[in-house]
């Protein structure tokens, strides 16, 4: 007897903080910092490409930060831009941006002049936003979607609810998504689909148990055809 097709977790932002909150004593950030990190050194290359951070004053920035320092450490040419305050930081993001600047990591309240390179990592907002952008946020959003640049969006695209689908103009275009504990609905309903790009799930070595609770699921076409036999996609 074949195995029952597998279920991706989708959960929404509720279902997340509370998974977060049980797990407030893991590394969570770091995890998902490392994660996010290994996909950027894929899309930039291994020759160490000038890399463009924007991280943004919650704990996505926070995530940002642990992508620029591991980005640092593996030689690349990393420029972050944080036009936040660091004093207003959530206390994991402080952490991140302690640890980045301790590793010889410095940033700047704007992009600079000029700057081109090989990939831009979005931390900008995560999946609390549920508004549109303020005017200095929404500016490096569409100097993003403008440079040319691909685009890695930590966890959502900025300017996606993560919920919904909703987009909140101007939103990251991204080319790649890391999306960190579980698929989001977001990302798969509404405009999100068009703002993603290629999804990669990074569950940050968290137990299945702990994502056991999740009411929504998504159903891939390669599981579902291993469990049924003879099963052809239909051709319209």
């Amino acid at each position: 007897m074949r195995s029952p097709p597998a279920l991706a977790p989708v959960l929404r932002t509720t279902e997340l903080r509370a998974i977060e909150s049980a797990a407030r004593n893991l590394p969570l950030m770091e995890r998902a910092g490392l994660a996010a990190a290994e996909v950027a050194r894929s899309m930039a290359g291994e020759r160490g490409g000038a890399v463009l951070v924007l991280a943004g004053p919650g704990n996505n920035g926070g995530d940002a930060f642990v992508v620029a320092r591991w980005l640092r450490e593996w030689f690349f040419d990393v420029t972050v831009v944080f036009p936040g305050s660091v004093a207003k930081l959530p206390p994991d993001a402080a952490a991140a941006h302690r640890a980045f600047i301790g590793s010889g990591g410095v940033s700047a309240t704007a992009v600079p002049v000029g700057w081109r390179g090989t990939l831009i990592v979005d931390g900008l907002f995560g999946i609390g936003l549920a508004r549109p952008a303020s005017a200095e946020y929404a500016r490096l959003i569409e100097w993003a979607n403008a440079s040319g640049t691909p685009s890695l969006a930590l966890d959502v695209p900025s300017g996606l609810d993560a919920d919904t689908g909703t987009v909140y103009q101007p939103a990251v275009r991204a080319a790649a998504t890391a999306t960190f504990i579980a698929l989001k609905p977001g990302l798969l309903t509404g405009d999100g689909v068009d703002f993603c790009g290629t999804v990669s799930v990074r569950t940050l070595d968290l137990e299945a148990r702990q994502l056991a609770a999740a009411r929504g699921h998504r159903l891939e076409w390669a599981a579902l055809s291993g469990a049924i036999p003879d099963a052809r996609p239909r051709r319209l």
